[in-house]
C-alpha cells in the first residue's frame, strides 16, 4: 500500500471523525429549539399564559444566541477550542435544568436567554475548529457534513418533543435536553483534542478585539456573504418562531403530528446537504450560492401565495418550507465558507462576528413575528418571502460581481 494511499485514508478518517464530532456539537442548537416547538401550547397552558408569551422565549433564545456569538470566538482564539467547548456545554446543562424548573414565563424567558448564550457556542466553535483544519472547498464540505449530521437530530428531536409534551409533563422536554448536553460534555472532555495551532494571547484585549472586528468588517467578501446567509437564516427563524402556534394552535394538529411534519421539512434540508457535499467539487461555491438563493426566493413566494389565497392546509406551509430548506442547505455552508476563508489566523473572531450579525437579524424577525402574530399564516409567509427575495437580491447585486 502506497504512502499516498495511507495518507489519504488517514485524512478521510480524520474528516469523518470531525464531521461526526462537530455535528454532535452543533446539535445542541437544533435540539434546544426543535424539541421545544411542539411543546409550546402545552407550556403556555402549564404556565397559564398565551402562546405568544411563550414565543417570546424563542425570541430570548435567538437574542441570547446573537450575543453569545460575539463571545466564544475571541475566547476560543485566546484559550483554545477545547476548554471553551467544555465550559459552554456545562453552562448549557445548568441553563436547561433551570428552564425545566421554571414556574412562570418570565423565569422561563431568562433561562432560555441564558441557554441561547450557550447555544451560540455550537456553531461558532464548530466553524472555528473546521477552519483550523481546512479551507475553501474542503472547509465548505466539512461545514456541510456537520450541518447535515446536526440536522439529523431534528428527525428525532421534534417528534420526541411532541410525544413528551403530549403524553407527559412539558418539563420532560427540558430533561431530555439536559441529558443530551451532559452526554456531549463527557464526549468532548474525553475525545476531543485541541485544534488551534497558535493561541492569540491578545485576542481578548479591547484594542485587539476592536481592531480584529474592524478589520473583518472592512472585508467586502466577508460582509456580503454574511448578509446573504443572514437573510436565509431569517427565513428559517420565521418558521421556527411561528409554525407551532399556527399548525397546532390554528390548524389544530396534535403536537406529535407537528413533530413529524417538522421532520419532513428537514428531510429536504438533509437531502440537499448530502447532494451539495458532492456537487461542490464540480461546480464551486458561487454557483451553489446562486442556486440556493433562487430556491429560497421561489419557496417564499409560493408560501406567501398560498397564504394570501387562504389555503389553510398543512401542506401549504410544509411544502414550500421543505423547498426553502433545500435552498438553505445549498446556500448557507457556501456563504459561511466564503466569509471565513480570508481569516486563517482569527477564524474564531470572524466566526463570532458572522454569527452575531446573522443571529441579530434573526432575533429582530422573531420579535416582530411574536408581536404581530394574528393566528394566520400571512405574517410568517411575508417574513419568509422577504428573506428569500433579499438573499437572491444579495447574490444578484453583489456576490456574483465579487
Amino acid at each position: 500500500m502506497s504512502a499516498n494511499h495511507l495518507k489519504k485514508t488517514a485524512n478521510n478518517r480524520a474528516y469523518i471523525f470531525y464531521a461526526c464530532l462537530l455535528g454532535f456539537l452543533t446539535m445542541i442548537g437544533p435540539i434546544a429549539i426543535d424539541a421545544f416547538l411542539p411543546a409550546v401550547p402545552a407550556i403556555a397552558k402549564g404556565l397559564n399564559v398565551e402562546i405568544g408569551a411563550i414565543e417570546y422565549s424563542l425570541t430570548a433564545i435567538f437574542a441570547g444566541n446573537a450575543l453569545g456569538q460575539i463571545i466564544y470566538g475571541p475566547l476560543a482564539d485566546r484559550y483554545g477550542r477545547k476548554p471553551i467547548i467544555v465550559l459552554a456545554l456545562f453552562i448549557y446543562f445548568a441553563a436547561t435544568v433551570g428552564a425545566g424548573l421554571a414556574s412562570d414565563v418570565e423565569t422561563l424567558i431568562f433561562w432560555r436567554f441564558l441557554q441561547g448564550l450557550v447555544v451560540a457556542s455550537g456553531r461558532i466553535l464548530s466553524n472555528a475548529v473546521a477552519r483550523d483544519l481546512f479551507e475553501r472547498e474542503k472547509l465548505a464540505k466539512l461545514i456541510t457534513a456537520f450541518m447535515l449530521i446536526g440536522a439529523i437530530s431534528t428527525i428525532g428531536s421534534s417528534p420526541l418533543g411532541g410525544y413528551l409534551s403530549e403524553n407527559f409533563h412539558w418539563r420532560t422536554v427540558f430533561w431530555f435536553m439536559s441529558g443530551y448536553s451532559g452526554a456531549a460534555f463527557i464526549i468532548f472532555l474525553l475525545f476531543f483534542k485541541e485544534t488551534i495551532a497558535e493561541k492569540d494571547y491578545r485576542a481578548l484585549r479591547p484594542s485587539t478585539l476592536l481592531g480584529n472586528f474592524a478589520s473583518i468588517l472592512s472585508n467586502r467578501v466577508f460582509l456580503i456573504n454574511v448578509i446573504c446567509g443572514g437573510f436565509v437564516l431569517c427565513g428559517l427563524v420565521a418558521y421556527l418562531n411561528s409554525s407551532s402556534g399556527l399548525l397546532i394552535g390554528t390548524f389544530g394538529i396534535k403536537p406529535g403530528i407537528y413533530g413529524l411534519w417538522f421532520s419532513l421539512v428537514m428531510i429536504g434540508y438533509m437531502a440537499a446537504a448530502a447532494i451539495t457535499g458532492k456537487l461542490i467539487d464540480y461546480v464551486g461555491m458561487r454557483w451553489l450560492i446562486m442556486l440556493g438563493s433562487f430556491t429560497v426566493a421561489l419557496s417564499g413566494m409560493l408560501m406567501l401565495g398560498f397564504a394570501l389565497a387562504e389555503i389553510n392546509h398543512v401542506l401549504a406551509i410544509v411544502g414550500p418550507m421543505m423547498l426553502f430548506m433545500v435552498g438553505f442547505a445549498i446556500l448557507l455552508p457556501q456563504t459561511t465558507s466564503a466569509s471565513l476563508t480570508p481569516f486563517p489566523r482569527n477564524a474564531g473572531a470572524a466566526s463570532s462576528l458572522q454569527g452575531f450579525i446573522q443571529n441579530s437579524m434573526a432575533a429582530v424577525v422573531s420579535a416582530l413575528l411574536s408581536t404581530f402574530a394574528d393566528g394566520s399564516a400571512i405574517p410568517m409567509a411575508v417574513a419568509i418571502a422577504l428573506s428569500g427575495l433579499a438573499a437572491a437580491a444579495t447574490y444578484v447585486l453583489f456576490i456574483r460581481r465579487l
